[in-house]
């Protein structure tokens, strides 16, 4: 079901941008963590906003060039031209944009592993006063496993609209559309919870609201609970996607 040289040349045509996300995404990370002066908005402005909007660059230029783009090159055509299945090239390149976050989402969680035990943060100093002790390695992991479900949602959306377009520009057209009004309506829901009014109904409006940092910090369970939700539209958007590949004409 997978194509190992289709998966080696997604690797290795999309390396210089997954390695470039993760690495400006990390840098930021030891950043927040480690300076006195940005400790206090390493959740509100690093797990609350750039967890969402750096992958979500990522996945809205890889998922179209991993179908969308080749079938707009005329690429597709060698590589169905093999014994390769359409089956075959769709599972890859869906395996390949999951790996790949899930890797993405591995080395940030490892650098912050790494700075939060070189310099333990307490909680008090991210704005929750009332909890005490210090951030830790399960919250850090707990964190990013939920920031990452949610990534793995928007990536399928993206996917299925690269499976369902031959033209890139509409695939990336409506990706684009969908990841900018995710992230932004993420963006003013995070503003109406810090107390401005009306802005948190824009949580409705967007995937990234079943990533809930606060729920891990305040140690309940919700987060475990609002992943099923984005678990399953990846599921129903991967579906989706690659029936719609393997079953449209192609400009071969």
């Amino acid at each position: 079901m997978i194509s190992l040289p289709l998966l080696k040349q997604s690797m290795k045509s999309n390396a210089v941008m997954w390695g470039s996300m993760t690495g400006v995404m990390s840098l930021l990370c030891v950043q927040f963590s480690m300076l006195d002066m940005t400790r206090s908005m390493l959740f509100t402005i690093f797990y609350g906003m750039m967890t969402t909007i750096l992958p979500g660059i990522y996945v809205l230029v890889t998922a179209n060039k991993l179908i969308s783009s080749q079938v707009d090159r005329g690429s597709m055509a060698y590589i169905l031209a093999t014994p390769t299945k359409r089956t075959t090239v769709v599972v890859t390149q869906a395996v390949y944009l999951i790996g790949s976050l899930i890797s993405m989402f591995g080395v940030l969680t490892l650098s912050h592993l790494a700075t939060n035990a070189a310099k333990p943060i307490a909680l008090g100093e991210l704005g929750y006063t009332m909890l005490a002790g210090d951030l830790t390695g399960k919250m850090i992991l707990q964190v990013n496993l939920s920031a990452l479900m949610v990534n793995i949602a928007l990536a399928a959306v993206c996917f299925m609209f690269s499976g369902i377009f031959n033209s890139t520009k509409y695939s990336i057209g409506l990706s684009g559309t969908f990841i900018g009004v995710s992230i932004l309506a993420n963006m003013l829901a995070m503003f109406g919870n810090l107390g401005v009014d009306g802005l948190d109904k824009f949580k409705y409006l967007t995937v990234c609201s079943f990533y809930d940092y606060q729920s891990v910090l305040f140690a309940d369970n919700d987060w475990i609970t609002k992943m099923i939700f984005p678990a399953l539209i990846a599921a129903a958007a991967y579906t989706a996607g690659s029936i719609a590949f393997n079953k449209k004409d192609l400009p071969l």
